[in-house]
């Protein structure tokens, strides 16, 4: 049996990157937030959890960086035979720099609108005993000093029902 908790994380990982993911949802959104088309290609989501320091200095940090990681798993053991009958929450960061202030806060709305759309749209079954729950919660840090000079970061957090 595998560990579900990769496991669950690259379920909705695939969902964010399929045909009708985040691509998908940011040219829905491009003209709505007036961004050019540079900032809808070439957006990849990773598996990962570590802090935008971290990430710059390991010269791993392109922006937008956008990355889905599990930080709570609950097992209820509600359902009889289920070695895993639970949740696991997930939560989708996305960061975003600048070397101006200016237009900051709107490209990281740009990003976690789109993220936020998916989750959304594709509610229910995502295969092989895992669910997305509907309902999310949005948060926003302040921007702080970091990336290319400016960093703000945002999370679309979500909960995943999971049943092995």
């Amino acid at each position: 049996m595998t560990y579900p908790t990769l496991e669950a994380v690259s379920k909705l990982r695939a969902v964010l990157l399929g045909v009708e993911g985040l691509a998908a949802s940011l040219t829905a959104l491009q003209s709505y937030y007036g961004m050019d088309s540079e900032m809808v290609d070439g957006v990849d989501v990773g598996v990962m959890r570590a802090p935008a320091e971290l990430q710059e200095k390991a010269g791993a940090a392109r922006y937008p960086v956008i990355q889905t990681y599990c930080d709570q798993i609950e097992n209820k053991r509600s359902e009889q035979f289920r070695v895993f009958s639970g949740r696991m929450r997930v939560v989708t960061e996305v960061r975003v720099s600048s070397d101006r202030l200016e237009g900051l806060a709107e490209k990281l709305h740009f990003y976690v609108d789109a993220v936020r759309d998916v989750v959304e749209r594709n509610g229910g079954c995502l295969g092989d005993g895992v669910f997305l729950e509907p309902g999310y919660e949005v948060s926003f840090d302040v921007v702080k000093k970091g990336g290319l000079n400016y960093l703000q970061v945002g999370q679309v957090v979500c909960w995943l029902g999971v049943s092995r």
